[in-house]
């Protein structure tokens, strides 16, 4: 297994891409950012030594977390323990990282595993400063319940963790909810920013606009899978109907975690909740 990293700077603030090589084919990549002495995520334990080098560069002693996803989290015990460094998510991924998780076989494949670590609490009201820089949590469920965009009014900047990665989607994972992601990405364009810091997709410019074509995205699919719902058709005819197209190789791969069908799967759950 190889693993290779790559550095950027934008306006004072380094990121860093951390890869995971299988076979010589990229299986996994994912951004970190570094804002004066404090770090957003973690990387993947498979990263360990080259974030440890990263962050001891940057003199980091502070760390916040996206989310408790172990491509974000995985090595967050390590680095307070050898950074001698606090750690901060959401009150939810305090809760799951401080009694630890269960993996699949694949996500420990891509990402290894993560360590329990006690984190500390953080809330939408608490902003998170450095010497130069204030940040403001942002609530923002729906990939999971326990996701945090970080936003810098000054700057106009959004680090949005999973909720952006592109602005369409060509499948879900079973534990996203589709209809809580609208609402989310509602939340962030009512913000004044520009740039959008990505966990697997780095700086982008115009960021604002980008997560209003997802919101589009998602509101147009989400329009269309109601409609044939209302209509009494099944989730498999709906997906029929949208003439959507599955990747039959990766669905094996993750033993259905991650398709297509489940973003069709999501609205329609989200629906049968609504009293009629």
């Amino acid at each position: 297994m190889a693993v290779r990293k790559f550095n950027y700077e934008f306006d004072g603030m380094h990121y860093y891409r951390f890869s995971v090589y299988r076979l010589g084919s990229n299986v996994q990549t994912v951004y970190t950012y570094i804002i004066d002495d404090l770090l957003i995520d973690t990387a993947q334990r498979y990263n360990r030594e080259n974030i440890l080098k990263v962050a001891r560069q940057h003199e980091v002693k502070k760390i916040i977390l996206t989310h408790h996803h172990e491509d974000h989290s995985g090595n967050v015990a390590f680095l307070m323990n050898e950074l001698k460094a606090d750690a901060y998510a959401h009150p939810n991924a305090v809760k799951i990282i401080g009694k630890g998780y269960r993996m699949s076989p694949l996500a420990k494949l891509m990402n290894g595993t993560v360590e329990k670590a006690k984190l500390k609490p953080l809330l939408e009201t608490d902003a998170v400063q450095t010497k130069n820089y204030s940040l403001q949590p942002i609530y923002t469920p729906g990939h999971c319940d326990d996701h945090y965009c970080y936003y810098e009014k000054n700057k106009g900047w959004l680090f949005s963790g999973d909720l952006y990665v592109a602005d369409k989607l060509k499948y879900f994972a079973t534990y996203e909810s589709l209809l809580t992601q609208i609402e989310s990405i509602k939340k962030l364009v009512a913000l004044d920013f520009d740039v959008l810091f990505c966990s697997h997709n780095p700086k982008v410019e115009g960021g604002k606009k980008r997560l209003q074509n997802k919101l589009q995205f998602f509101e147009d699919f989400s329009g269309k899978v109601t409609q044939y719902h209302s209509e009494g058709k099944s989730v498999s005819e709906i997906f029929s109907l949208m003439n959507l197209k599955e990747n039959y190789y990766y669905k094996v791969l993750t033993a259905g975690n991650f398709t297509a069908q489940n973003m069709v799967k999501s609205v329609v759950k989200e629906l049968k909740k609504k009293p009629k």
